[in-house]
């Protein structure tokens, strides 16, 4: 019955997408939580805008930055024999497995179950679709063990794990990136926040944590040229200059970099403008939300809606940081020992991947590059791990290789080192994989308990600061009252 209800509700994703699955998901939800049906309406069919918008950008933009990172992957001169072929293989394996489908039933069960009885703050049906990340490692479980109910609570612990974080990091991207009430729950975006914070201390110890490059420090320093239009701008003719090198004397070459430069100069205009609409869909739920709060109609203090991450992507020092990471990457690939993957198919998305970081470091582009830099490594590793399984995976799901690949990946599925540690563990041999699953499940109670004693310091962890806490956590206003 889970089964034929997951396929239904894929069947309807694909039909409809997420241009219309939000706003229909948030106009039901404003109508539960007593949001005027006019104000409701209105609010979905802004966010149907900004997401409109935001898939005809990205969808620009994706374009000509595949293109370009082909090149700069093909200038390197060096063959690996895993083929990053992205995050649409990934899905493939989760949508054309019983898991996958289950899950997308299950997973909403499991969240509005967290949710009503308070272990989360966070409400999840907002972005679904993004279960893959965690259900692809699931299913990795499943394939090594033989063992479904194995896999489907490795889902279930990945999200725990989705929605601590997500919970966790709430403040910071609140404040950094000013959108009240929303938080992300895109685990590919957030849970490199974790090695984020933890190095922020590292970065505090030796006293780097007083360097600032951030949006305002550039433009305060460069003035026009500090502008995102020129960051951009800048940013593109030095990428498409590496891509077309050997194309240099060509006037039409220079006509495609320089549309290309262009493009990242109209994305980091126009964005904030396009998340605005999108956000403006949200006001009456947060609004309504916190009057009901108050009131002491709905008691509880603190609630999230976990947001699609493309409402964070475009802002300027995000999308800087998540660019100037991918020739770093690339070239990583090529000298890390060991490593048999290179970012292709994925490294436009790399963008998404630093959302964390820039609310961690809020807005230092400098120090989401070193962080992003390490993390991204790491990826590469991983995706070399996994390569054999993800291919069988990947075939045995319907995937059809091209001729001569022999090994196939994804990149940003890769880049979810928690995530490949409890697979690890969840795919032990023998006695020990019960031992470890039992271990996992003890270590997320304590960081639970921890978390709703001590919020504050785990808010500030994530990047925010005590003002900010204050606010968030409603301090400023139980001391003046």
């Amino acid at each position: 019955m889970l089964y034929s209800v997951g396929v239904a509700f894929k069947s309807f994703m694909d039909i409809f997408g997420a241009t219309i699955l939000v706003p229909i998901v948030v106009f039901l939800l404003s109508l539960v939580l007593k949001v005027k049906p006019m104000q409701a309406f209105r609010a979905a069919i802004y966010m149907a805008i900004g997401l409109t918008a935001f898939n005809i950008i990205l969808g620009i933009l994706m374009g000509q930055m595949e293109s370009v990172m082909s090149l700069m992957s093909a200038n390197t001169g060096k063959v690996f024999d895993v083929v990053d072929v992205g995050w649409p293989a990934a899905a493939t394996i989760v949508y054309n497995n019983s898991m996958g489908m289950i899950y997308l039933v299950v997973g909403l069960i499991w969240n509005f179950v967290l949710f009503f009885l308070k272990v989360t703050d966070t409400f999840e049906p907002t972005d679904i679709w993004n279960y893959y990340f965690f259900v692809t490692y699931a299913i990795c479980v499943q394939f090594v063990t033989g063992s479904f109910i194995l896999g489907l609570i490795c889902a279930l612990f990945c999200n725990l794990f989705v929605l601590l974080v997500s919970d966790a990091i709430a403040p910071a991207l609140q404040e950094y990136y000013g959108y009240d009430g929303l938080t992300c729950t895109c685990i590919s975006c957030t849970n490199i926040a974790i090695f984020g914070g933890l190095l922020n201390i590292l970065f505090k110890k030796i006293g780097f944590g007083r360097v600032k490059v951030d949006p305002d420090s550039i433009n305060k320093k460069l003035g026009f040229f500090g502008e995102p239009a020129m960051i951009g701008a800048i940013l593109g003719l030095l990428m498409g200059a590496v891509a077309y090198i050997h194309e240099l004397g060509n006037p039409a070459t220079w006509a495609t970099i320089l549309t290309f430069a262009f493009t990242l100069s109209v994305m980091l205009v126009i964005y904030p403008t396009v998340s605005g609409l999108f956000v403006r869909g949200l006001i009456p739920i947060s609004n309504t939300m916190n009057a009901r709060m108050r009131t002491g109609e709905i008691k509880r203090k603190y609630f999230l809606i976990g947001i699609d991450p493309a409402v964070y992507f475009g802002e300027t020092a995000n999308i800087t940081a998540g660019i100037l990471l991918m020739p770093i990457l690339i070239l990583m690939a090529i000298i890390l020992p060991g490593n048999r993957l290179v970012p292709l198919a994925d490294i436009p998305a790399i963008p998404f991947m630093v959302i964390g970081l820039t609310a961690v470091f809020q807005g230092d582009i400098l120090k989401s590059t070193i962080c992003g830099t390490i993390w991204g490594s790491f990826a590469h590793l991983i995706a070399t791990d996994m390569a054999e399984l993800f291919t069988n995976a990947a075939t045995q799901a319907g995937f059809a290789l091209s001729e001569g690949q022999a090994y196939v990946g994804s990149w940003l599925v890769s880049a979810q080192p928690p995530l490949w540690l409890f697979y690890k563990c969840f795919s032990a041999n023998g006695v020990i994989k019960y031992i470890l699953i039992a271990v996992l499940f003890a270590a997320y109670a304590l960081a639970l308990v921890h978390f709703k004693k001590h919020r504050k310091g785990w808010y500030k962890f994530f990047g925010a600061s005590d003002e900010y806490v204050d606010q968030f956590m409603g301090i400023a206003e139980a001391e003046e009252a």
